[in-house]
């Protein structure tokens, strides 16, 4: 099996984090990024759920894995998937969820109380993202159980899966009364199903797909102005139809998702390695971890400075939480890299 340690993967993850980073600094200090917000909310999500569904089915549908009998899985590449998703999702959700609270509390002037401690932190409430991924993970390694080999399979399956959360979203159905998605964000997982089977889609045909969607040829370069155009235009439909946080997507929402989605690995097949982008986009849980604390203490801070918010003080909280969460990643990595995976105590 390649190795897939591929420079555009590593940009479209670095990207997503960036403004995953940008928005929350604009959402916390107060100002609307207009229609820049329009251009970018499709994919710095949803190309992260394409990205890991591209990963996850690759590696999960080629060989050897995929010629693991049931029982073989169970013992071998299933239990590995399952140690990662427990190791490098879950377990780092509930550390920095932990570490996360008391000062959150504090800062939000809010009450601390026992349940909501259990439920932000092993409950898997405080990171929405995280807690869809592993959800979906955990989903796909159920199907992975059936041993069946066309991707095709997954896609249908994760069309169902996203329904099915869709309509738990709309009829409110709850695990726990008046906890919207608890645990673990279970709905936003099944929701993000599908994207991440489009990833797997991208990676099957990858070859003819990266042909068509060349941003050299001229039919590609028009599809990136109709994108421009299109999400300005009906940004209010389009909105809720892909953002999987607000669990209201629709179908043409979510083909909008994964069209911005391709577009952006087009443009990040032609870019250069970027050792800084690279690094951001290996570290991209480590960073998504303090991109909402590092934002929201900033913002705070800044709308009590005595001067009306504006784009200039907006563009200095996004560039230094990044400069910031770049400092804590790089001390984490050399000194404690077991905060992103706990086997490595051992």
């Amino acid at each position: 099996m390649g190795n897939k340690n591929i420079n555009w993967i590593n940009a479209v993850k670095g990207l997503c984090i960036i403004f995953v980073f940008l928005s929350h600094s604009a959402s916390y200090y107060g100002v609307r990024l207009g229609w820049a917000e329009a251009l970018f909310l499709p994919f710095y999500v949803n190309a992260f759920f394409f990205v890991s569904g591209y990963l996850l089915l690759w590696k999960q549908l080629s060989e050897p894995r995929i010629a693991e009998l049931p029982r073989q899985y169970l013992r071998g590449s299933g239990r590995l998937l399952l140690e990662n998703i427990v190791c490098r999702i879950m377990l780092p959700s509930v550390l920095f969820a932990a570490l996360e609270y008391f000062p959150k509390k504090v800062i939000k002037g809010e009450g601390i109380d026992t349940a909501s401690l259990l439920g932000e932190t092993v409950g898997g409430m405080t990171y929405w993202f995280t807690g869809a991924l592993a959800v979906a993970e955990l989903l796909f390694l159920l199907l992975l159980l059936t041993r069946a080999r066309s991707v095709w399979f997954y896609a249908v399956a994760a069309i169902v899966l996203t329904a099915l959360g869709c309509h738990a979203a709309q009829t409110g159905f709850e695990f726990v009364q008046g906890e919207e998605s608890f645990p673990w964000r279970w709905k936003h997982g099944m929701v993000c199903t599908a994207f991440m089977a489009a990833g797997g889609l991208y990676w099957r045909y990858e070859a003819r797909l990266a042909r068509w969607f060349d941003i050299g040829r001229p039919s590609t370069l028009l599809l990136l102005v109709g994108y421009a155009v299109g999400s300005i235009a009906c940004f209010d439909y389009l909105y809720e139809g892909y953002m999987v946080a607000v669990l209201q997507v629709h179908a043409a929402g979510v083909l909008w998702g994964i069209l911005a989605s391709v577009l952006l690995i087009a443009a990040c097949r032609r870019l250069p390695e970027v050792p800084l982008l690279t690094f951001v986009g290996q570290n991209s849980i480590g960073f998504y971890f303090l991109s909402g604390a590092l934002p929201m203490t900033f913002g705070i801070v800044c709308r009590r400075l005595p001067v009306t918010p504006n784009l200039a003080i907006l563009m200095c909280i996004w560039v230094a939480t990044l400069a910031l969460a770049y400092a804590v990643v790089t001390l984490l990595n050399r000194y404690a890299p077991w905060v992103w995976d706990v086997r490595k105590l051992k």
